[in-house]
């Protein structure tokens, strides 16, 4: 990270990848984000002409990244550049465990809340099923089994940290395994595995899918979950989009299941409410002082959506 900050060593790793006839002047080299294992530098470069030239460079801590370009080789045969879908890296430097990406200029989908949102939630779902119809295999199935059985862990290093989250999170984990073998059968599909609004950029022209860090290869219905329960969480932390919020999720549903018909409602319930179930750790851990206003709250939307898989059992 510290020598990409200098403008002469990221010069001279974008070197192969800008035009023949591209000659700069000027470089700057921006740190985006950093998480302990990967971060994101953004490089802008400056021609005497005023031509300019953007990349993001994202350098991981381990081989990973080959994993990820492999991946992305795979996606861009069916990827069209100009067109809604995934950002996908141009180039892969083994060396430095780096993907090269285009810089893609616009505003998150997150931080969107005027009156384009919800053709955006349809765009964003579209996008989202056209990764699912994809007919790639990128890595083993991860089975619902094994989804239930990391939400267990994090619960369990959840209630050793804080003990108070015990009695909310026991009758989660019960009704989060009787809701497991309600499932209705799947045809796994290549996921993005954090699919949120804060994922996509819309550039005015198109809507962007960033991240593929978190690819996998299980039912589509996790992808959708996610994403509503996202959405949910976002609306129970800010008041400010709560009344909005159910017309949100709405166009995303209505979307989604109209691109996808065979992905079950029930599944997407199932996995809404285990990844709100998760998401009492990261609120715990990054909102020290709401969580127990907000963990509470965030309970009875998982419990709900859950019901609504396992109610149909029980009669």
């Amino acid at each position: 990270m510290a020598r990409l900050q200098q403008p002469a060593t990221a010069l001279e790793i974008l070197r192969s990848v800008l035009p023949a006839d591209f000659e700069p002047t000027g470089v700057t080299c921006t740190l985006q984000s950093v998480h302990s294992d990967r971060f994101v530098m953004r490089v802008q470069m400056r021609a005497d002409a005023g031509e300019q030239r953007q990349y993001a460079l994202k350098v991981y801590s381990d081989d990973f990244a080959q994993a990820v370009w492999r991946h992305a080789r795979s996606l861009a045969h069916h990827h069209q550049p100009k067109q809604n879908g995934l950002c996908l890296p141009t180039r892969f430097i083994h060396d430095e465990r780096m993907l090269i990406f285009p810089w893609v200029d616009g505003r998150f989908l997150s931080e969107i809340v005027d009156e384009r949102k919800p053709e955006l939630m349809r765009q964003a779902a579209r996008v989202a099923a056209d990764l699912h119809r994809l007919d790639i295999v990128p890595e083993a199935l991860t089975t619902a089994q094994m989804i239930v059985d990391e939400t267990r862990a994090r619960c369990e290093r959840l209630s050793n940290r804080w003990s108070e989250t015990a009695p909310i999170l026991e009758p989660l984990m019960a009704i989060l395994q009787e809701a497991s073998s309600a499932l209705d059968p799947v045809d796994p599909a290549p996921v993005h595995g954090d699919l949120a609004a804060g994922q996509y950029l819309w550039t005015g022209d198109r809507l962007v899918l960033l991240d593929l860090d978190m690819f996998g290869y299980t039912d589509p219905s996790y992808d959708a979950g996610h994403f509503l329960a996202q959405l949910e969480r976002r609306s129970l932390v800010d008041p400010t989009v709560r009344a909005q919020t159910p017309r949100w999720l709405d166009s995303f549903r209505e979307a989604y299941f109209a691109a996808m018909p065979k992905v079950s409602p029930r599944n997407v319930s199932f996995y809404h409410g285990l990844t709100l179930i998760r998401k009492i750790y990261t609120i715990c851990r990054r909102q020290p002082a709401e969580w127990p206003e907000l963990v509470p709250q965030i309970a009875d939307h998982a419990r709900a959506a859950l019901e609504e898989v396992v109610s149909p059992m029980r009669n």
